[in-house]
């Protein structure tokens, strides 16, 4: 028969052997959700799930923050819903890069931007003339 889904999951931990604990888990790889929304009527890209992936959240923070050039916010667990990275104005495309430039599958990354929500191309100045 078909060999049931699985995947491995790589989490830094103190202790550990190489200071990996490498556990094999049941089932597709958990989704990690990239969207756009508004908040107070600004831009903001969403992401979540990264928990699962044992992704330290204050250090791609940093990461984003630096990249992007644009303010970056750990949100914490709360009843309404779980904790995640926002990342002010529409920089879902280039999360998604990210995401995969530090291991997740990009299998499983849902990436969903509302209509009208969708990351800018970078500029081309009209003054640079190709040859």
């Amino acid at each position: 028969g078909a060999l049931p889904a699985m995947h491995r999951v790589a989490v830094p931990q103190g202790g550990a052997v190489g200071g990996v604990r490498r556990t094999v888990r049941q089932g597709k790889p958990p989704l990690v959700q990239v969207r756009t929304d508004t908040r107070r009527g600004h831009s903001v890209t969403l992401i979540f799930g990264l928990e699962a992936y044992g992704v330290d959240m204050e250090a791609l923070a940093a990461t984003l923050q630096k990249a992007l050039a644009t303010s970056v916010a750990v949100e914490e667990a709360s009843v309404q819903g779980q904790a995640g990275i926002m990342v002010q104005g529409f920089w879902d495309v280039a999360v998604v890069e990210w995401l995969g430039r530090i291991g997740i599958p990009p299998d499983s990354v849902q990436h969903q931007a509302k209509k009208g929500q969708q990351q800018k191309k970078a500029k081309q100045g009209t003054n640079i003339v190709k040859h």
